[in-house]
């Protein structure tokens, strides 16, 4: 069952400077128990693009009237969340049927209530459970994410915690409810390798056991290459590639995937330097004409790429790139 459906998504905020385009024209969907990793350097247009799926985005931020996203919960009629405007109608993605770990849970957890009452409140407000049965569930969660001692740590505030134990609360509040869809938003970074690790088999265990989707925001390929079923690249807020894991990590068909791709160390030449993608993401008010990319693309071809925006081509089913350089079979022009 398709779970979600993006179509033409574009955001863009009203700033002192001028209206600025942070996300434009995006289109993806997503299956239940899929796992789509959306990828990109900062400033890519990722979290704003999350952060839509749930109307979480500032009050100057405003959506074309093409922009359409489409949640379908059980066997009811697909929710149309741009249509959602109250504070009541919203309940349903918010922290219901969407969960979302944020980049920085300092900022997440409310610093004069205790993690423990946080955890409870939303439970009570989405799971219709009592305080017991709230508490006793949040314990649970908290122990399932690697937090020693969870009943203490229930008791406790949020700046009590360590930075990684304050991410796996955060991690742990937002799976409690179960949600449809699960946004995590560089869930991962400021957690070691072993609990990185935890993390992982905890997500991959939750998607088995309730066919939850997710969308998984990072900076590192090795975690998407291990967790996730899809993956999306963005670049300055369009999507430049799309696929299965196996399709994009190993025949990556835009020069800015192959360039993420180059830029990550190998294991079987150490000694190799890296490479680095040239130059610097530009800032959204100063967005290049034609394909976003062409001002640091190695293979660019200046009269064209820097005046015209390449099509979305199939490279192979379920796998598409927008670049000129792909001939219509999926393959490099001549």
């Amino acid at each position: 069952m398709t779970l979600l459906n993006v179509e033409n998504l574009t955001v863009q905020f009203d700033t002192d400077e001028g209206r600025i385009t942070a996300v434009d024209n995006v289109s993806f969907s997503l299956e239940s128990g899929q796992v789509m990793g959306l990828v990109g350097e900062s400033g890519s247009g990722k979290s704003v693009t999350a952060k839509a799926l749930m109307q979480l985005n500032p009050r100057n931020a405003v959506y074309n009237g093409q922009s359409k996203i489409s949640l379908t919960l059980l066997d009811d009629a697909p929710i149309d969340v741009l249509s959602l405007k109250t504070a009541k109608e919203l309940k349903v993605v918010r922290g219901g049927a969407v969960s979302m770990i944020f980049q920085e849970p300092m900022a997440s957890f409310a610093p004069a209530i205790t993690i423990g009452k946080q955890m409870v409140e939303q439970l009570v407000l989405h799971k219709n459970l009592t305080k017991a049965q709230a508490k006793k569930l949040s314990v649970d969660m908290l122990d399932r994410v690697g937090i020693s001692e969870a009943d203490k740590r229930f008791d406790q505030y949020a700046f009590e915690l360590s930075g990684g134990m304050r991410q796996r609360a955060m991690i742990a509040m937002a799976l409690s409810t179960r949600p449809k869809l699960l946004i995590a938003d560089e869930p991962t970074t400021a957690l070691d390798v072993t609990i990185q690790a935890q993390v992982i088999d905890l997500m991959k265990d939750i998607v088995a056991e309730f066919g939850m989707g997710i969308i998984f925001i990072t900076h590192d390929l090795g975690v998407i290459a291990q967790t996730a079923d899809k993956i999306a690249v963005m670049y300055l807020g369009e999507l430049v590639e799309q696929g299965s894991v196996r399709d994009v990590i190993r025949t990556p068909a835009h020069p800015y995937t192959q360039g993420l791709l180059n830029s990550l160390p190998k294991l079987e030449d150490l000694d190799k330097p890296l490479t680095p993608i040239p130059g610097d993401i530009p800032s959204p008010l100063e967005r290049p004409s034609g394909c976003v990319f062409h001002t640091r693309c190695p293979q660019v071809s200046m009269g064209r790429c820097n005046v015209d925006i390449p099509p979305s081509v199939h490279v192979k089913d379920g796998h598409k790139a927008s670049c000129f350089l792909i001939g219509d079979n999926g393959g490099p022009k001549l």
